[in-house]
């Protein structure tokens, strides 16, 4: 009669209990030996978890097992728990063998085929089982215990690395890829690019980690990078004992961004970039879009703008309405005076807004602060019992949605960059260089400037573009300058560009 061995330990089961594959295999070669079995392939499994069937060597076995059923009468292992601790795996393994006409012996546990012997089988699977699941809830209550301390129990995000601390614990400490998330946070949370955009942004800046917009979105939507720890036992944040990379409020203001709450700048029709004017050139006849397309000549293929409705009849060559175009920009762009004007102008409102955005910072902090206490007011009605968990978890969550919008709002408040002269002078130069601008421009920033200068798009009559609204900042200006004839009064207010 020919028979198979099968050996299994993990590296902690030989530590704790000495017996180690060696001993396994001799010991189920001695059993062989004496029941009169002649073995004919052995299959060792090292280090693998005995919770599932999904082994390697195991898998292997099975399949030899399969093919060469007819001539192995028996499977020899040294316990039953060597095939599997859940006693409904190790269940269906002995019975899939029996269904194989293949016998499963166990060197050191009783193998009678009645019902006393399957009852102890039971038995000893059933402790197995249980000793499993104890170990499992063991472990998942001491990684609910580390959450709450604030430690990362699970492996270590990109920008992180998990470092053994003298206590023994590992703590998340950030790598050199760490200021790579800080950048992608802080271009999302301006809302005006595109995720692809900040992909783009960070590969040519080295960071050779981020493979695709979904890794940067699942990279945005991690509180980690907050210093906040959320895992599916617990419904709220509990906040981490490692450096963060990004302050909470930015954070939240990109999921916000992500979510759809905050209105962002980022162009979202695709144009093509032969014809850069089709989402905003309107017919001055009948007010239908442009659009733009090739026509094909005797030798060569020609560009025009078109008008959708045929019946206006309204096609121009491409380089005179961009021409046209970039007339108009010109007559936009402010003289020195002017800028010299805007410049004080804007210099009184900043430090006016700074006094008033400081004010205001003040009385966050001093509501947040209130908040806090209310919190821990809250908690000692718990532990008197005045508040029952269910109550408590509602007027908590209130109380951290209202700290965390405060804090947002501080966050908008605060200037990183306060060299105002610098970001004015930045202003100035863009505003006088518009038409330059335009001409150099890549197809998504012309998007940008054609739709912040004029948010209704413009109107062309075959012969000239002209606009009835512009940014209210152009239109304030040119109130200001030398009227221009094809330009009138501006109306409405729309958002600025940021970069």
């Amino acid at each position: 009669m020919k028979a198979i061995i099968y050996c299994r330990v993990s590296t902690k089961e030989q530590a704790e209990n000495g017996f180690s594959l060696q001993s396994q295999e001799t010991e189920c070669i001695k059993f062989a030996v004496q029941n009169g079995y002649e073995v004919t392939k052995i299959f060792i499994e090292r280090g693998e978890s005995a919770k599932t069937q999904d082994r390697t060597q195991l898998t292997k076995m099975i399949e030899y097992a399969v093919k060469n059923q007819k001539k192995i009468k028996a499977l020899i292992i040294w316990k039953f728990d060597r095939l599997a601790r859940n006693l409904s795996d190790q269940t269906a393994l002995v019975k899939n063998f029996s269904n194989l006409k293949i016998r499963t012996l166990s060197v050191t546990e009783d193998n009678n085929d009645n019902a006393t012997g399957n009852l102890m089988r039971n038995i000893i699977g059933s402790f197995a089982q249980f000793e499993n699941d104890l170990k499992s809830e063991r472990t998942i209550e001491g990684m609910k215990q580390a959450t709450k301390e604030g430690y990362w129990c699970f492996p270590a995000p990109v920008g992180y690395k998990m470092v053994k601390q003298e206590s023994g614990r590992s703590l998340l400490e950030p790598t050199e890829d760490s200021d790579y998330i800080t950048q992608a946070f802080n271009l999302a949370e301006k809302g005006i690019y595109k995720q692809t955009e900040i992909v783009q942004k960070l590969k040519a800046k080295g960071f050779k980690k981020i493979k695709s917009s979904n890794h940067l979105r699942r990279i945005l939507r991690n509180p980690l990078y907050a210093g906040l720890l959320k895992v599916s036992w617990f419904d709220e944040y509990h906040d981490g004992n490692h450096p963060a990379l990004v302050s909470k409020a930015v954070f939240h203001k990109v999921q916000s961004i992500l979510d759809g709450k905050c209105t962002n700048g980022v162009p979202h029709n695709k144009q093509n970039p032969d014809f850069p004017l089709t989402g905003i050139l309107r017919c001055a006849k009948c007010e239908s879009k442009f659009k733009g397309y090739w026509a094909k000549g005797r030798n060569k293929k020609y560009p025009y703008y078109e008008c959708r409705q045929k019946e206006c009849k309204n096609l121009t060559g491409r380089e005179l309405v961009e021409e046209q175009f970039i007339m108009l920009l010109q007559k936009l762009e402010p003289e020195e005076d002017i800028l010299q004007l805007f410049e004080k102008v804007l210099l009184d409102v900043w430090h006016s807004q700074k006094k008033n955005d400081n004010d205001e910072k003040s009385r966050l902090e001093r509501e947040i602060k209130q908040l806090e206490e209310k919190q821990n007011r809250i908690e000692e009605l718990v532990i008197n019992r005045t508040f029952d968990n269910v109550t408590y978890q509602k007027r908590k969550q209130k109380i951290i949605e209202d700290i965390m919008i405060k804090e947002m709002r501080i966050n908008e408040l605060s200037t990183e960059n306060n060299d105002v002269s610098g970001m004015i002078k930045y202003c100035k130069d863009f505003m006088s260089n518009l038409s330059k601008l335009w001409i150099n421009a890549g197809i998504d920033l012309k998007q940008r400037l054609q739709k912040l200068i004029f948010p209704e798009g413009i109107l062309f009559d075959g012969k000239k573009v002209r606009t009835t609204v512009t940014n209210i900042i152009f239109g304030c200006l040119h109130n200001i300058n030398t009227p221009k004839d094809n330009l009138v009064s501006r109306r409405g207010v729309e958002p600025l560009l940021q970069e």
